[in-house]
Formats: structure tokens, sequence, C-alpha cells
């Protein structure tokens, strides 16, 4: 049996606990954003904290996709004489669920409208979505639509509610011809132009690529590329958007096999960090991951591609909290933050009516949590303030979080081996250092394949497609993140001993709170 050992000093905090992990967003989220299980999702996000940024594409453009016929924003025609004939009810409709709900848009300005497109096809795929993602045939056009929809949203929402949203130029232009670069470069210089024409403290940003060379490129022109609107030197950047995801989806019936792994997005934001940081003209641009998975292709099933059971199971749940304590680790020991984490996936298969069915989403049918979004409602109870924690490093098959506040302390360990499923179990001590002599209350929730994992029982009664009502209700009993069990613990000289042991694949939660 694996050991280890961590000390944490509950007197010593090191930085503030941020929750930027807390956002999502998904391709279709216009029309699921009203359906009963978008409704209940977001009332459940709103409860238990675990969203304060919504990211989805086409804001501006026409869509029929998975099986809705009309979920883009469809903001723009044109009159017989080619005038332009905005309609921004649409849109804001959305945004409106949006803070109606305490989350803050982080508003895509994307794709064309079929009017600006030099052709309407919907040719073009990029991880399985056919978009009209090319540069505009009327520059003019586009910079005017840009400057009504802002001026549109500051006149109903108010200058300084969307002065906290974030504004993006597009999505993953990396899949534009690399001779069709520049044009990107002349589209985000009119799109910074035409926001802070509205309001200049806007935040603007980009690029939302996946491609190192792509970005590296962006970059220069941003810091020393003449703007082409200005003709001076560089053009704004309040935020740097970029995406990864733990593996592609076009891998999924390859060999060698090829897993996700947590590493891969350390690996690279390491490098990120190297190459943002050789632009000293970008130093106060903030950082977002402004799209995030175990695997890409949110639309592959499990029924199809086995492998996509991590997407179902405990492994995403525990995937999750790794990622954000290695991201929490490299904002402390190496000063690069991530300001935004946001997971691409809501609920899908709930309104299609599919339970599990392995797509990136945050819920399943009927309205069950999926173990990730369980352990983002465990990740939501961890305090505002980070602890000191001395022990087997992020990043690691063991990790360990602390935080606190008002009185209470909250630990998170985690075993997980992305190549290494069934290890052996491991088994150590934590010790909390710097409390107050006396009485705690210790809480306990576990997160693993045989606790809080509604999939798990889900499969054990047989994967039924329509679970009898018992199956459901323990389904929906074990995705609550409430505590298993809640004991005393004394401690003295200040310091509180525990011993603990976890299964492969496990979160482990403990509370600690002073009673007398």
């Amino acid at each position: 049996m694996k050991g280890f050992h961590y000390d944490v000093d509950a007197g010593c905090p090191v930085g503030e606990n941020r929750k930027f992990w807390a956002a999502c967003g998904t391709d279709s989220l216009y029309p699921l954003l009203f359906t009963d299980s978008g409704e209940r999702l977001l009332k459940r996000m709103q409860e238990r904290g675990t969203c304060r940024y919504m990211r989805n594409h086409h804001t501006l453009s026409s869509l029929a996709k998975d099986g809705y016929p009309d979920a883009g924003g469809d903001v723009y025609s044109e009159d017989p004489e080619g005038r332009p004939i905005y309609h921004f009810e649409k849109a804001n409709k959305i945004f409106k669920k949006y803070l109606e709900y305490g989350i803050k848009p982080v508003v895509e300005l994307d794709f064309l409208p079929d009017a600006l497109c030099r052709s309407v096809s919907r040719g073009g795929e990029e991880e399985g979505v056919y978009l009209n993602r090319s540069y505009p045939k009327d520059w003019n056009k586009w910079h005017g639509l840009l400057k009504a929809f802002v001026r549109n949203l500051s006149d109903t929402f108010g200058t300084e509610e969307i002065r906290s949203w974030y504004f993006e130029v597009w999505n993953e232009a990396d899949g534009w011809p690399v001779e069709d670069w520049p044009q990107f470069h002349r589209m985000y210089d009119i799109f910074v132009d035409a926001v802070l024409s509205v309001d200049e403290k806007l935040r603007v940003g980009g690029p939302g690529s996946f491609r190192q060379d792509f970005l590296h490129d962006f970059l220069e022109h941003a810091a020393r590329g003449r703007n082409h609107v200005t003709g001076a030197r560089g053009t704004r950047v309040d935020f740097i958007s970029y995406h990864i995801y733990g593996m592609s989806g076009s891998w999924l019936k390859e060999y060698p096999l090829v897993a996700p792994a947590v590493q891969r997005f350390t690996q690279e934001l390491m490098w990120l960090s190297r190459l943002i940081g050789s632009y000293p003209e970008l130093k106060d641009a903030e950082f977002h991951l402004n799209e995030w998975g175990v695997c890409s292709h949110y639309e592959k099933n499990a029924r199809d591609y086995p492998a996509l059971e991590i997407r179902n199971s405990e492994f995403s749940a525990c995937f999750f909290v790794k990622l954000v304590d290695c991201i929490q680790q490299i904002r402390l020991r190496y000063g690069f933050e991530v300001t935004v984490l946001l997971y691409w996936g809501f609920c899908l298969e709930d309104d299609r009516k599919q339970i599990f069915a392995g797509n990136r989403d945050l819920m399943t049918w009927p309205h069950l949590p999926k173990p990730v979004l369980t352990a983002f409602e465990m990740m939501a109870k961890m305090g505002p303030e980070l602890f000191q924690v001395e022990g087997a490093r992020a990043g690691g098959p063991l990790g360990c979080m602390a935080a606190g506040g008002e009185g209470a302390y909250q630990l998170m360990l985690y075993h997980f081996e992305e190549y290494e499923q069934y290890a052996e179990s491991a088994s150590g001590s934590i010790f909390v250092r710097g409390l107050e002599d006396g009485v705690y209350q210790v809480c306990r929730m576990e997160l693993s394949a045989g606790s809080h994992n509604a999939y798990r029982i889900w499969k054990s009664c047989g994967s039924p497609e329509f679970p009898e009502p018992d199956v459901l209700e323990r389904m929906a009993a074990a995705a609550e993140p409430d505590w298993d069990s809640r004991q005393p613990a004394e401690v003295k000289e200040g310091v509180l001993s525990l011993q603990e042991t976890l299964a492969p694949q496990t979160i482990l939660l403990l509370w600690l709170e002073k009673t007398k």
C-alpha cells in the first residue's frame, strides 16, 4: 500500500482561493438555457456556487445544430438595398438569463451572419462544429454590427454591468488557412476598435485558440504589429484566451491508445507562460483557459466509443480536482495565473433524455449530476483563503489542498493516476498545525467508485435506459455532496492529526470546525 504524509499550516495563508474554475459553456447553449434541463442546471449552479462565467459560440450567427433548428443569435440581416437590419432581442434574452442566475457572460463575438459571409456555406470542420468561420466580405458592415451590438448591451444592461463581462473576438480561428491568419489580425483590431468605441473600460481579448503557433502569431501582432485601424503599433489585449483538452476525440479508435493526462495541461501552461512572458507589452493581460475537458468532440458518446466512459465516471471528477490543484500551484510557485478555467459542457444529454451517454456534460438525464459536477460542488465548499501544504507536490498520484475562512478549514485530498486506474490504495496521515486547542467536528465526504457516484450505481443496476424510481432515488442521493460522517476530534498544542486511506480515483473532502 502506498503511503503519504501532509503537513498543513492553518496559520500560514499563501493566497486567495479565487475559484477560477467556476465557469462552463457549450456550443448549443442558447436553446439549452430555456429547457427544463437548462433551467434546473442553472438553478443548481447558482445554489451551489459552481458557475461565475458562461461562454457560448454563435452569438451573432445562425445555427442549426444538436437537433435545435435555431441555436444561434441571429442578430443581422439586410434589406433589399443591402442596408443592415439588427435583431438583438434574442441575444439580450440570453444574457438576461445569465444574469438572473448570477452568471457573467464571456461574450464571444462570432460567427458571421449569412449576409456578411463571402459564402453562406457551412463548410469547414473544427472539432465537429460546422460554421461560418471566415472573415467578412464587408469590413465596414462588420465593424458597424459589432459596435451596434455592444452599444445595445450597454443600453440594455448598463455600462457599469457590462464592464464586468469579457468580450472575446472569435473562437478557434486556428482552423483558418495559414495565409488567412493576417485577416484574423485585422478582424481583432476592428473588434477592439468597435467594442472600445462604446466604452474604453470594457474588457477585450482573444484569440480563443488551441495552437501555440497561432497564438504566437497573434501575440506578435497584438504586441508589436501595425494596427489595421489606427496604424499605430500594437492592439489592446486585456485577456489572452486559449483551449486545452486532455486528448483529441479523433484518437479514440487509434492505437497505441492515448489517455488524457493532467500533465498535458500543466506542461502546456508552463510553455505558454514563457511565450506570453516574452511579450512585456502584454504583462497586464489575464490568461483564460476558456475551453477544457478530458476529451474533445463533446458530441461523441460512450456507446460508439467505450473509452468515453471517463466522461461519465469518477475519472473526470478526479481529473478536475487534480487540474485545479496543479493550476493553483503554478500560480503560487511560478506566478502564472489562470484567471478563468471554463469547462466546455452543460446538459445536452439530459435534454435529449439520454442517460450517461458519455457526452462532455455536467448533468445527465433525468436531471442527474455526473460525478464531475459533484466534484465542482465539493470544490465550491473550499473557503476563501488557501493555506500552506507540505508533502507530495501537485501533479503526482496524490495531492492535498487546504483552504479556510470564517473559523472553518477544508482539506481536499485526491488519489488519481490517469494511467493506473486500478492501482493499490494509499494510506497516510495529515497533520493540521496552527489551530486553537479544543474539540473540533470533522466532517468527511468521499467521491469514488463506491461513494457519491450516480454513474456507478446506474452501472451496478445493469445500466438501464429507463431506471426504476427506486434506482433514480438512489442515484440522485448519491450525486448530492452531503457529508458521509461527522466525528469529534481533539486539538492539543495546536495540532490535529488525521489518518486516511484513499482508494484509486478518490476525492476526499474534510471540513474542520471548532465546536468548543
